[in-house]
């Protein structure tokens, strides 16, 4: 069994789709944290992946913030999932519920809310065929820790409220009988070897998070207390501790009476610790610069100039299942890289998805509702087939409509006939009293109408708005013939006497159109293409112009200035921090951030951005 965790910095942003990331990091059990990604925001191509399911836990505070997801391959799937350490956030029955919560009274209702808000867990429970033959059960705690930040003090008494639940969480598992892994992005990095540049190493284990990673943790390589028998986890041999020896479990159970700035001191004094190990200082114990987080402000990754705070953390029972833990920086896409542990136990495939599973997301399963259902009756039909009232009444107002529609057209006819009878009733009897101007007169407005509606139809066709240029070009033969119709027509409303003779103008191109359409189309081409010549000229003219007068009075920033060190040109930096710098702007070498003793690294070089005033 494979299974591997990695902070992904959002899921949605991968450059590959995610089937194919999920293939190439070649795991059974795919934890990822930081999906960036809140239930409104679950995309088809998240939550539904070919092979896998999974197992999400959204941020409930704010969008696009933390929130973790855990992918497992169809022949990982697990019994049981849920979101969340404290059980406030399960909806489902009974018995799809891990359970298993351990003592939270020292939790206030509001604060178990408070720490679950966040979308920093998801757990699921496996079963898992060691290498004996035995099945026994398999809990994996996907967590994404918070983050201490250094300006708000409350922030740190939430990362370490929440590292207590998760132990409270993990221990109660664990004495239930499940064998636990608990992974996912811890930020803390746990020893100087850890980090690429501690501050002072005598002061480096006196961090609150530290402390409390030293009473989680055991340390493999170290010998028990004076009291003990002297049973080491891994002694010259180099082999795990026998994990039927239910006696050392006991002896190291948590206490949970741990005050709220995780103090252990007595503990890490006895070398006693806790029942999880680290299991990459289990197998690389002194490798260095192993780091799995760089910062991709600086570009510290170039010069591996980052910390170790991803982790995978077991039960010692289970560390004689563990191959081999590898960190795996090729793999890019994030500022954090995978971390992926190898046993030698293999996964009991689950015969149905526990119902935390995406797929069973109304909007991904095909039955969402909408709002319009909320508002029919379902009835009925004749074939027994369900029919919708809304349906029923659509059908009913199509025929309607149809009905009426037709009876329209038969009364529209109809009186379109009476009127035109009216009309030339009216015309005749107009003739007998003022003469033919009357007559002429008619005609002449129902052939303006029709041309007019006929122009309208015509400019809607088109669809396309005009530019100012187009007022500057040449006009096309069509624009033209259209104007002059235009400017005959209202010569004729001005002279009904013209009438006639427009008819038969009219009547005439109409017999004999064939000759005068070749002509019109040839003269329509080459004032077509020297409209099109005309108009790129007219625009690349004023743009060159434009181009050529900013320049001249914007002249942009003066160029960076050369660092000390390497006599390069720095990078322009702006202060962020909030302060009485706040704003300000600087330069630095542009080199990445690494270690003093590295020559690629940048150097040293600061300068403050000049500013008018300060000249």
């Amino acid at each position: 069994m494979r299974i591997l965790t990695w902070n992904i910095n959002g899921v949605r942003a991968t450059k590959e789709p995610l089937k194919q990331v999920l293939d190439s990091l070649d795991a059974d059990i795919v934890c990822l944290q930081e999906t960036k990604v809140t239930r409104d925001q679950l995309d088809e191509a998240s939550a539904i992946v070919e092979g896998y399911s999974s197992y999400f836990s959204f941020s409930r505070v704010r969008s696009g913030y933390s929130g973790v997801a855990t992918y497992c391959k169809d022949g990982a799937t697990p019994i049981k999932a849920e979101e969340g350490l404290t059980g406030l956030l399960t909806n489902q029955k009974e018995e799809d519920i891990i359970g298993c919560y351990g003592d939270q009274t020292m939790f206030t209702e509001d604060e178990l809310r408070l720490l679950d808000k966040e979308g920093r867990a998801v757990i699921t429970q496996h079963t898992i065929r060691d290498t004996d033959g035995k099945e026994c059960p398999l809990a994996v705690i996907n967590v994404y820790c918070p983050r201490a930040d250094p300006e708000k003090e409350e922030r740190k008494d939430f990362k370490l409220r929440f590292y207590r639940l998760l132990q409270t969480r993990a221990q109660a598992l664990l004495q239930a009988g499940s064998h636990v892994i608990v992974l996912g992005d811890v930020n803390t990095s746990h020893k100087p070897i850890d980090h690429c540049d501690p501050d002072d190493v005598e002061y480096f284990s006196e961090n609150p998070g530290r402390k409390w990673l030293d009473q989680f943790l055991l340390d493999p390589h170290q010998t028990g207390d004076s009291g003990s028998s002297g049973d080491t986890l891994i002694g010259q041999s180099n082999q795990p501790i026998n994990p039927n020896n239910q006696s050392d479990v006991a002896s190291d159970q948590l206490d949970t009476s741990l005050d709220s700035s995780i103090q252990a001191d007595n503990a890490s004094e006895k070398g006693q610790g806790g029942n999880f190990v680290d299991t990459f200082r289990f197998f690389h114990p002194t490798q260095r610069s192993a780091f799995t987080c760089w910062s991709t402000v600086t570009g510290a990754r170039q010069t591996n100039y980052g910390t170790r705070i991803d982790y995978i953390f077991a039960n010692r029972a289970l560390l004689n299942q563990f191959q081999d833990c590898t960190i795996m920086p090729e793999v890019e896409g994030s500022d954090h890289c995978p971390v992926r542990g190898e046993l030698a136990c293999i996964v009991v495939a689950s015969g149905k998805c526990p119902a935390l599973c995406s797929k069973y997301m109304p909007e991904f399963v095909g039955k969402q509702q909408k709002l319009s259902a909320f508002f029919t009756k379902v009835k009925k039909g004749e074939n027994g087939e369900e029919k919708s009232s809304q349906d029923s009444v659509s059908s009913s107002q199509g025929t309607s409509d149809g009905h009426s529609e037709i009876c329209s057209q038969q009364s529209t006819s109809q009186s379109w006939e009476n009127h035109s009878s009216e009309s030339e009733g009216s015309s005749i009897i107009s003739t007998t009293k003022h003469g033919q101007s009357q007559h002429r007169t008619s005609v002449k407005r129902s052939a303006s109408d029709h041309i007019g509606r006929g122009m309208k139809k015509q400019k809607t066709d088109q669809g396309k708005q005009g530019t100012l240029l187009s007022f500057f070009g040449k006009k096309t033969k069509i624009e033209a013939d259209e104007k002059r119709k235009a400017n005959t027509l209202d010569v004729t409303q001005e002279n009904p006497e013209r009438d006639v003779a427009c008819e038969n103008v009219v009547s005439s191109q109409s017999v004999h159109p064939s000759n005068s359409s070749v002509d019109v189309d040839d003269s329509v081409r080459k004032e077509s293409k020297h409209a099109e010549n005309d108009k790129s000229t007219v625009e690349t003219k004023p743009k060159q112009n434009q181009a050529a007068f900013w320049k001249t009075v914007l002249k942009g920033p003066p160029p960076p200035p050369p660092c000390k060190g390497h006599r390069e040109p720095c990078v322009l930096r702006t202060v962020k921090k909030q302060g009485p710098n706040f704003g300000k702007q600087f330069y630095v070498c542009a080199r990445p951030q690494g270690h003093s003793s590295n020559p690629a690294a940048r150097c040293d070089h600061f300068q403050w951005v000049s500013r008018g005033k300060d000249k």
